[in-house]
Order: structure tokens, then C-alpha cells, then sequence
């Protein structure tokens, strides 16, 4: 696949860097057709946090909306979860990190814990 059938002809992406601690900061990033290129995900952490990816058009309600693909990242350390992996979100694109691995788990991640995500992604298409 070359540069343009993830970005568009022309086009990068645009990068989100997010830093959230002590909440589930639900987010939504856009309001239309997105594509989801990369994430870059490190939880400063001393618990395992959940990183919960949506396929809406609004903020997502970790307590009720179900994700579209969870993540868990471990405690103390940081990876990229994907490299091009052009992942597409029909309504817009939303996120919301938890401290639990249910489905429709709402709880705050821990008191003093961090979590710094950066995605990658195009919505120009």
C-alpha cells in the first residue's frame, strides 16, 4: 500500500496528542469518516489502564457505548499498538481510557496515574 492510500494523495494525517490522569477523559477527536493510522501509548502507571476506541460522531459514554476495540496497556511502560493500520471509523472517531477491562467499565484510571497517547489519523476522505 503506498503513502497515499493511508493519507490521501498530498495529505500526512493529522496528529492528537492526549495526556490524561485520574479520569476515564472520554474524547471525541472528530465528527466525520476517519481513518486511524497509528497510536503511540505509554501508562506512566503503577495499574494496568484500557484504552477503548469508538466509532461516533459524539463523546463517547465509557459507562454505556461500547468500544470498537479495547487496549490494555500494562503499567510502567509505553508501545505502539499499530503502525498503518489504516482503521476505519464510519461516524467519527472517539476514545476514552478506564481503569477496568469490561466492555462498558467507566472506572477512573488510578489517583497520581498518567497516560500520554498520541494517534495518528485522516479524516480528509
Amino acid at each position: 500500500m503506498t503513502r497515499e492510500d493511508y493519507y490521501g494523495a498530498g495529505n500526512v494525517g493529522t496528529h492528537s496528542n492526549w495526556n490524561d490522569a485520574a479520569s476515564t477523559t472520554a474524547t471525541n477527536l472528530t465528527t466525520k469518516k476517519t481513518r486511524l493510522l497509528s497510536i503511540d501509548a505509554h501508562n506512566k502507571g503503577a495499574a494496568n489502564a484500557f484504552l477503548r476506541l469508538y466509532d461516533k460522531a459524539t463523546t463517547p459514554s465509557p459507562g454505556s457505548d461500547l468500544p470498537r476495540v479495547t487496549y490494555m496497556l500494562a503499567p510502567g511502560g509505553g508501545k505502539v499498538i499499530e503502525k498503518n493500520m489504516a482503521l476505519e471509523f464510519a461516524s467519527g472517531f472517539g476514545y476514552a481510557i478506564t481503569g477496568g477491562a469490561g466492555d462498558t467499565d467507566a472506572t477512573n484510571i488510578a489517583n497520581g496515574a498518567e497516560v500520554v497517547v498520541n494517534f495518528q489519523h485522516y479524516d480528509k476522505f
